[in-house]
């Protein structure tokens, strides 16, 4: 009993909520015209950078803790995708590149910000975001070569980094935060007010871009990539932290992050790239639907 007391208690105070603003934007997107691309440009050049930026000048990480938390998401990055793309080797070129990136592009941001926010405080947000500002960055190069199946330039996937400003922002926040710059208070009221949008508007875009997710293909490589995504993902980062001797809430935050579903920011990179973006899309949309029980259960067994 005390173990179900104690699963419902991490669904209803942790998951249900996130589930229930992901809805909320899920049938906002059904019932009217949202434009997502409008709402995920302010959020991926406001919200989300101001988010980091505070969240990081107000850390008190040790620098060690940050390097080692950058150098796991980026482990787990590559070896979650080296996963996909050799599980894949009977696929055609561009399904095997989606399957690739697919299986190493975590939602570390609408849904892993907001999971370790709920669970762990901000103690638990400051070491997500280092992890979402790692996988970012890979994401836009190393995840721009697999979309295109290593037919990018080097110059593009760079200009593409570069034109992060998440990046900006957690570079800034460290740097402030470690010579000790004391902030005007008009100026950190704005960043306060910004970061504060960042959660909610990521969960309702989720939502929102759920609402033209696909559930359709093979049922084979879907299940297959999920269970890469969702179980082999946590199961690699136990085993890093256990490595690299990683213990606390680091090696919960790690652990968590690397059991998130796939990037809805994966449909993009398809998309752009034409590496199968419909099998991209309904992977998205069931890997997602599928955490909202294996995330609980991951939460259950760190807690």
């Amino acid at each position: 009993m005390a173990v179900f007391d104690t699963f419902s208690l991490i669904v209803g105070q942790t998951i249900l909520p996130i589930s229930l603003v992901v809805a909320v934007g899920f049938v906002l997107a059904r019932r009217m015209a949202l434009n997502t691309q409008t709402i995920g440009r302010v959020t991926f050049y406001l919200f989300s950078p101001a988010l980091i930026f505070r969240g990081l000048y107000q850390t008190d990480l040790d620098y060690g803790t940050v390097g080692r938390t950058a150098l796991l998401a980026a482990l787990l990055f590559v070896a979650s995708g080296t996963l996909g793309w050799l599980s894949s080797a009977t696929e055609e070129r561009r399904r095997r590149a989606a399957i690739a990136l697919t299986s190493a592009l975590s939602n570390n941001g609408n849904m892993g910000l907001s999971v370790s926010l709920f669970a762990f405080g901000e103690a638990g947000l400051a070491l997500a975001m280092i992890y979402f500002v790692t996988t970012a960055f890979l994401g836009n190069t190393i995840g721009v070569f697999v979309a295109s199946s290593g037919k990018a330039e080097p110059r593009q996937a760079l200009a593409r980094t570069l034109k992060v400003p998440m990046l900006y922002g957690a570079v800034l926040g460290l740097l402030l935060g470690y010579f000790h710059v004391t902030l005007p208070v008009g100026l950190m009221r704005s960043v306060d007010t910004l970061a504060s949008a960042a959660v909610p508007t990521l969960l309702v875009l989720l939502g929102a871009q759920l609402s033209q997710a696909p559930i359709q293909g093979r049922q084979l490589v879907l299940t297959r990539t999920a269970l890469i995504r969702l179980i082999g993902g946590p199961i690699l980062g136990a085993l890093f932290c256990t490595l690299w001797g990683v213990q606390g809430l680091e090696r919960t935050i790690v652990i968590l992050q690397s059991s998130m579903p796939t990037a809805v920011s994966a449909i993009v990179l398809a998309t752009e790239y034409d590496a199968a973006p419909n099998l991209v899309a309904t992977i998205v949309a069931l890997t997602t639907l599928a955490s909202l029980v294996t995330v609980s259960a991951i939460l259950w067994m760190l807690a």
